[in-house]
């Protein structure tokens, strides 16, 4: 599979925000001001969809609507990347909505994680498009208590200067927090991934992504909010659809928030014992807890780029550009 790389941003571009799952909720607005200052602080203008001011339900309009803003912002030949301001729920709800024709002939930046994992999964197997896991504006450039905060400042230079501005491949990126070794090894392979339970979800729709697309790649998730043995009915699930007797590495990011089980008298293990069970047949390397998910600074794991890694080494290398 060819992927369709976006043209690299300029200092001055127009970047669109959109609120693709929630809405910006009166408690989010002081995070989302403050992660919009931060893109013109960066030397970005910004172009606020129609979406932000919406809300229904738990999200910002209708599946239609949402979509209709995408396509737009996809559209618009002024607007250089779209931003998500957060995650959330719904965006499963949209994909079916989308243009993908529109969409494969105006590749740009889509930013964003969590819920946006489905429009991530949806554009790289409908349009063949670079997804670019990063940071939001609420969540992300807008959070004040992330770990690794007193990074912040530096990573958004780095986010959106070496991976967005930069036709060149960013090359090693450190850890800010602690990396762990799970399994010994080093690989390469293409990145393929985001929230586990959102990524599961798909499997056996159109916007999953074929076996093939995950030959030889490096597949990296976090997760958030799930009791553990639900992050292992995920895994499993993986397993049984062939996905992880394809892929050659695994990156495991931020699992935050893990709900205890429901029957006191349970003794759980603990994440590691539990993940390694699930994983016990394969060979390939893991490497854990590295600068990515929800409540941290956010590493940027544009999917479809390759990537090598080493465990002995604790660093990430990023082998080729996310733009051209």
């Amino acid at each position: 599979m060819k992927i369709l790389k976006p043209a690299k941003l300029n200092i001055g571009d127009t970047i669109g925000i959109v609120a693709s799952s929630l809405p910006v909720l009166p408690s989010f607005k002081e995070n989302y001001e403050r992660g919009k200052k931060i893109l013109n602080d960066l030397g970005f203008k910004i172009y606020e969809g129609k979406t932000i001011g919406k809300v229904k339900w738990w999200a910002a309009g209708t599946p239609k609507e949402v979509a209709e803003d995408i396509n737009v912002m996809f559209a618009n030949k002024s607007i250089k990347a779209i931003m998500t301001q957060t995650g959330g729920y719904s965006a499963l709800t949209v994909l079916e909505h989308l243009d993908y024709k529109l969409i494969a002939k105006n590749i740009k930046p889509y930013i964003g994680m969590s819920d946006v994992t489905n429009f991530h999964m949806a554009f790289f197997t409908k349009c063949h498009m670079l997804g670019f896991h990063m940071d939001d504006v609420t969540f992300g450039l807008g959070h004040p208590w992330a770990e690794g905060e007193e990074h912040l400042g530096e990573f958004d230079k780095q986010v959106f200067l070496n991976f967005l501005t930069k036709a060149e491949a960013p090359g090693v990126v450190g850890p800010l927090t602690e990396w762990e070794e799970w399994k010994k090894g080093k690989t390469s392979g293409r990145l393929i991934g985001g929230n586990l339970h959102l990524l599961v979800n798909l499997i056996g729709t159109e916007y999953f992504p074929s076996l093939k697309a995950f030959e030889g790649a490096i597949l990296f998730w976090e997760e958030v909010g799930e009791p553990l043995h639900n992050i292992g009915r995920y895994l499993t699930q993986l397993k049984y659809a062939g996905v992880l007797d394809k892929i050659s590495g695994m990156l495991i990011g931020k699992i935050t928030y893990i709900k205890e089980p429901r029957e006191k008298e349970v003794i759980p293990p603990t994440v590691k014992e539990l993940i390694m069970e699930v994983l016990k047949e394969y060979k390939f390397p893991i490497m854990a807890n590295l600068d990515f998910g929800h409540f941290t600074v956010n590493i940027p794991m544009p999917i479809g780029i390759k990537v090598s890694f080493d465990t002995s080494k604790n660093e990430l290398n990023f082998l080729e550009s996310a733009v051209v």
